[in-house]
């Protein structure tokens, strides 16, 4: 199967979990789950319509990771409280730094030709992989804290012990993906 049918059936696929989800949270009147549901319909839109635009901005591969993490962080996790599974948000800090990471990557290559990337330095790639990486991780943390502070919602579970061993597991997937893409950068 080409990655163009699978992301159309992966597609359809986040569509019907979250038709068939909001009408359970609809019966059920939970409002929080509705925005929820809301905005992994509209994140999954958003990532349709760039990956449909600019296959080099957002390849398939980069698409298929991203909307199966935005459902499996957003949906499983709120809506059905699979954040309640020992070490399922450690599981989802990895992947986002594996995610951070190939996005950080998708806009050198974005923005570099074939021979720019080249010559690109290796150090310095490793650097921007690295702190771009790091810096998403801290402004999820951020914006937890804000969420937690100001709309009375409990994200950072464990306060500042939380806090740190997201930033880690971000950390080890952002370790686990800068070689991989360093081997492969072409």
């Amino acid at each position: 199967m080409d990655k163009n049918k699978l992301t159309k059936y992966i597609t359809l696929l986040l569509y019907i979990m979250y038709a068939f989800s909001a009408v359970i949270v609809i019966k059920e009147k939970e409002v929080i789950n509705i925005i929820i549901i809301v905005f992994c319909v509209a994140a999954t839109i958003a990532l349709v319509i760039i990956n449909k635009k600019n296959k080099k901005l957002l390849s398939d591969n980069l698409y298929i990771v991203s909307a199966l993490f935005i459902m499996i962080s957003s949906l499983l996790g709120s809506c059905y409280n699979f954040y309640d599974i020992s070490h399922y948000d450690d599981f989802l800090h990895v992947w986002s730094g594996l995610i951070s990471c190939t996005v950080a990557f998708s806009l050198i290559t974005f923005f570099y030709n074939e021979n720019q990337l080249k010559d690109l330095n290796k150090v310095f790639l490793i650097i921007f992989l690295f702190m771009f990486s790091m810096g998403v991780a801290s402004l999820w943390e951020i914006a937890e804290f804000f969420l937690d502070t100001y709309f009375g919602m409990n994200m950072q579970v464990g306060g500042l012990k939380d806090t740190i061993i997201d930033m880690i597991d971000a950390l080890v997937g952002t370790v686990i993906m800068i070689p991989f893409i360093i081997k492969n950068k072409k």
